[in-house]
Parts: C-alpha cells; sequence; structure tokens
C-alpha cells in the first residue's frame, strides 16, 4: 500500500470514494470522502459508460478536494446482480523430496483448481479464494505451508462477473482518468469492516440492502463460504409504493424514507399518509398499514431469497452469529424483527465501526469504499498475487478491446 490510496464503491444511487492515507508510524487515516450521484447504472453495473464516468469524476474531485491531494489511482469495487460464485477443486503432488509443502506448492495447487474451471466466453473470474486444503486427504487446513505430505488438495470459492459489466466498469473508470490499482468484490469489501473475526468463526451472513440490489457474504470458521446478489433493493420498495399509491416515483421515495416500516407496531403514529404533503393538489389518502404491507412484501422477498442461498450451502438457520444488516435498506423501522422470523437467526443492524487497521470510528455508509483498501493491504501477498492475476487478465483483455473505442 502506498501512502495514499483511494477506495471506490460505484453504488446504484451514489458513488463513494474514501482516500486513506498512511502516516510515518505506519497507522492509517481516512484523509477525505467524496461522494456524487450515480449515472449510468442499473442493478449495480454499468449500462452507461460515459454517464457513469462523468458521476466517478464528480465524487474523486470530491474526494479531492476533501483530502488536498489529486487522485489519479485507485481500489475500485464490482458489484452488482451480475456476481457469481461456484466452487473448483485443485490437486498437485509435493514437490519437495522431504514432503514439507512450500509457497509454490499452495500456489500450484490453485492454479490446478483454476485449470478445472470451465471456460465460458461470457464471464470472467475475479477471485479464487481458498476456503479449505487437505493434506493426504486430511481435510480442515487453512495454511498448508510448513507442514508435510505427498498430495495437497484445495476447495476455493470461485467468484466471477460477467464479462460485458466488467468491460463496462474498465471504460467509465478509463473515461474518468481513473487508473484501476486493483479489483475487489464489493461484499468482501463490507465484510473486512462490519464484521468482526468472532462473527466470521462462529457463522454469519451479511446482508447489504441497497437500492438496486441486496448483496451478501457468507462466513463460518473463519472461511468465506459464499457470495451473492439479489436483484431486488430499495428502489424496487419505492416502485412498489409508487404503484400501489397511484403517485410519482420522486413522491414514493419521500413516502418511503419518512413513513416506511417493515411492521403495524413499528409504523407511523398517524393512521393515515396524505399525499398532499408530497404532491401539490393530490387529493388521495392511504392508510398508514397500506404502506406496511407494501414494504414487508418486498423485504420478505428479499429474506426468502436470501434463506434459499442459506439452504444452498447447508446453513440455514445454523449460523450462531446471524444476519448483520447493512446498506439504505437497513433503516426501515421494523425490519430487524420481520428478518428474525423470517430466517429465524439472530440480526443486528450494523453500526459505526471502530476497525484496528485505521484511526477513524467507519459509518457503515463508506463501508465498502474503506474495506476496498483495507482488504487489499491486509491480504498477504501471496493471497493478493492469486486474485491480482486475474485482475490483470481482466484489465488488459479490456483495455485492447476498449482502445479502438476509448479517444
Amino acid at each position: 500500500m502506498r501512502g495514499i490510496t483511494a477506495g471506490i464503491d460505484i453504488g446504484t444511487t451514489v458513488v463513494t470514494t474514501a482516500v486513506i492515507r498512511r502516516e510515518r508510524d505506519g497507522k492509517l487515516h481516512l484523509a477525505g470522502v467524496g461522494q456524487a450521484p450515480s449515472a449510468g447504472l442499473r442493478r449495480g453495473a454499468v449500462v452507461d459508460a460515459e454517464a457513469a464516468a462523468g458521476a466517478l469524476r464528480r465524487s474523486l474531485q470530491e474526494a479531492s478536494r476533501a483530502s488536498g491531494v489529486s487522485i489519479r489511482s485507485a481500489v475500485v469495487g464490482v458489484g452488482g446482480s451480475h456476481v457469481g460464485s461456484f466452487t473448483a477443486r485443485g490437486v498437485v503432488a509435493i514437490s519437495r523430496a522431504d514432503g514439507e509443502i512450500t509457497e509454490d506448492d499452495a500456489a500450484r495447487v490453485v492454479r490446478a483448481a483454476e485449470g478445472f474451471i470451465s471456460k465460458n466466453p461470457n464471464r470472467e473470474v475475479i477471485h479464487v479464494i481458498p476456503r479449505e486444503f487437505k493434506i493426504d486427504g486430511q481435510g480442515g487446513i487453512r495454511d498448508p505451508v510448513g507442514m508435510a505430505g505427498m498430495k495437497l488438495e484445495v476447495e476455493a470459492l470461485v467468484i466471477d462477473g460477467a464479462k460485458q459489466s466488467l468491460q463496462n466498469l474498465i471504460r467509465a473508470c478509463e473515461l474518468s482518468g481513473l487508473e484501476v490499482e486493483d479489483w475487489v468484490c464489493s461484499n468482501l469489501a463490507a465484510a473486512e469492516v462490519l464484521l468482526s473475526e468472532r462473527q466470521k468463526e462462529l457463522g454469519v451472513i451479511l446482508l447489504d440492502l441497497g437500492a438496486g440490489t441486496t448483496n451478501f457474504a457468507i462466513f463460518e470458521e473463519g472461511i468465506l463460504f459464499d457470495v451473492g446478489s439479489f436483484p431486488i433493493g430499495g428502489g424496487h420498495i419505492t416502485s412498489d409504493i409508487a404503484i400501489g399509491f397511484r403517485t410519482q416515483v420522486v413522491a414514493a421515495e419521500a413516502i418511503k424514507l419518512r413513513y416506511a416500516a417493515a411492521s403495524a407496531d413499528r409504523s407511523a403514529k398517524r393512521e393515515l399518509i396524505r399525499l398532499a404533503e408530497f404532491v401539490e393538489g393530490d387529493p388521495l389518502e392511504f392508510a398508514a398499514r397500506d404502506l406496511v404491507e407494501i414494504v414487508s412484501a418486498r423485504l420478505t422477498d428479499i429474506f426468502e431469497l436470501t434463506t434459499k442461498a442459506l439452504r444452498k450451502i447447508g446453513r440455514a438457520g445454523l449460523l450462531p452469529a446471524g444476519v448483520v444488516l447493512t446498506g439504505g435498506g437497513a433503516d426501515v423501522p421494523g425490519i430487524q424483527e420481520l428478518c428474525r422470523r423470517e430466517l429465524k437467526l439472530p440480526v443486528e443492524i450494523a453500526k459505526a465501526v471502530a476497525h484496528d487497521a485505521i484511526a477513524e470510528v467507519i459509518p457503515p455508509r463508506l463501508a465498502i469504499p474503506v474495506g476496498l483498501v483495507l482488504w487489499r493491504g491486509a491480504r498477504s501477498e501471496r493471497e493478493l498475487s492469486r486474485g491480482r492475476r486475474h485482475f490483470g487478465s481482466i484489465i488488459e483483455r479490456a483495455k485492447r478491446i476498449l482502445r479502438a473505442f476509448v479517444p
């Protein structure tokens, strides 16, 4: 990590840039933050590179003013409904005659797992993260280096994304004048800040309720078990309110922010919601319980998809540290009770975090951009090289394709 590193979260509604400074004493400090309304994104993915580049440029300019430094490169988050995951396995023979496992053996077995990944022309690998190593059939090993055996195996979680979405993101960054230092899955970045090591050991799911998507990351025994995204977010709740209340989307968003609740006992004290408060001259009135029904129905959809994701890996109802909710959707009154009832797990709302690696307390809204920098810096060079190999190939291939189109 250099003296100055920036992390950028390109979200559906807001582009957030966080500038991190490493002081001479080695401590990290949050030097400045820049935010700008997003443009050119749908469900967390870039669909209009020029519009996205404009929003990115405005966020960078604000962060530069706040921090007093010019930002030419950054760690960029990769997210959206196109991000997925699957498992891959690899096996190699130990190279040394005495059977001691070296860093090279660990790297070779991960490469062997990569070799078994099916080639899909529409997908690109983002991360290959070892879940578990086995030595001569004995599993449960996190770091095999220094141990002895004859055969080394690995089970790895592969995180990938749609090639077109990644290329659009690359183009947006280039159009804004930004050089990409590295790429990190946004789910991992948020988990780096918002989840404790104890939570990851016990078993926990981080559920990030964004505007266009809901993203998740599942940990157990300190291991990343799964990441993914659902194409439902707070924007869908706004659309549901607009349809149900027969009003404009802008008014529906204002209604949601002022009166939305996930349960009747947490709804607004007034029994009626008058649309004249939001749209001049609109005579319609609706019961507050109607809004509760709309909001809770969409949130229930999200929690049902979450249960399916947990069931897929055999962890439904079985995570002792439960659910940590974050994102704009986590602010809805009563969401904890609804989530606890639907997922049958303990639930908490993510709060400002005092992270050991950085001097300032980090609010949840900055978890991803700050986490991008921390995740990159906290991992060993061995782990980073495994991830960068893929990122580098994505970036270079995409640049070659896009040079004909980028001025």
